[in-house]
């Protein structure tokens, strides 16, 4: 398994070119790891978005969006469960990804607004990956929503997590908060 996910780095890689990634290589495995459960359950009217979380232990979790009738989860509040449900408490990493349109292969999405929400209430320091301008971006999950609903205990969160205020992934605060 370690080694496909190795082999499947380097096609990545040489698909989309090294510049493409402004990414780390715990970010591609994980990015790798949203794909692989993709994969695994791509139907195309059911299941269109794979996710992975990756947790304090270094665990990573998967999951798939739910489309049904009306409406379903998105493929994030799905990983989320699995890690939540095995015990975990804090996540630190968190990418989607869709097949390509027209073309093999997959790309990294970004939540939608309910999705970006549920990330600042259940782990607003975490670090997104989303996909900017054919490059892969890193943001917090509280960056993302700004002027989110604020709760006591989303607030509580992002104080005992270490952030105060509008944190970035490269560590500077704007003290907006």
């Amino acid at each position: 398994m370690k080694r496909n996910r190795e082999n499947r780095l380097g096609e990545l890689i040489e698909e989309k070119g090294k510049d493409a990634f402004t990414t780390n290589k715990t970010d591609q495995e994980l990015i790798l790891a949203a794909e692989a459960a993709l994969e695994r359950a791509f139907r195309p009217e059911q299941h269109t978005v794979g996710c992975a979380v990756r947790v304090a232990s270094g665990k990573i979790y998967v999951g798939v969006n739910i489309k049904a009738c009306g409406y379903g989860p998105c493929a994030e509040p799905i990983a989320l469960g699995a890690a939540f449900t095995a015990g975990e408490e804090l996540i630190v990493e968190i990418v989607a990804v869709r097949r390509r349109e027209g073309v093999s292969g997959y790309r990294v999405v970004s939540p939608c607004g309910n999705c970006r929400q549920l990330l600042v209430d259940y782990a607003p320091s975490a670090i997104v990956l989303l996909q900017e301008d054919d490059a892969v971006q890193r943001v917090t999950a509280a960056d993302l929503l700004p002027g989110y609903y604020r709760t006591r205990w989303n607030e509580r969160l992002l104080q005992s997590n270490g952030v105060n205020g509008t944190h970035h992934a490269n560590g500077s605060s704007n003290g907006t908060h």
